[in-house]
């Protein structure tokens, strides 16, 4: 089996993570610095989400690009599992006692 690049390989978890941070700082991070600056220099401007306006057509983006990577990659361990070529170890979910 050809190992993959990096990049092909990592993209995957990189985009998930990058939108798990856009999205910690564009519903918590920036509202709480907002109202800090707010409350301290009792100004009346509120926090409005960036990836909210025109629709949300940002997270629609993000559904659909995880969506598909999260489809395409169950697909493609499914094929490599029916070619044998990625072995499942099989392991039991209850202990048993060592005696």
């Amino acid at each position: 089996m050809r190992e993959e690049s990096w990049l092909k390989q990592y993209w995957r978890p990189a985009i998930a993570w990058q939108y798990f941070a856009v999205c910690i700082f564009d519903f918590i991070v920036f509202p709480l610095c907002d109202f800090a600056i707010n409350y301290y220099t009792k100004s009346d401007i509120n926090w409005d989400p960036i990836t909210l306006k025109d629709g949300g057509f940002y997270h629609l983006a993000m559904a659909a690009i995880i969506g598909v990577a999260a489809w395409t990659r169950g697909k493609e361990k499914i094929e490599r599992l029916a070619f044998g070529e990625e072995i499942v170890e099989r392991t039991t979910t209850t202990q048993t006692p060592k005696e």
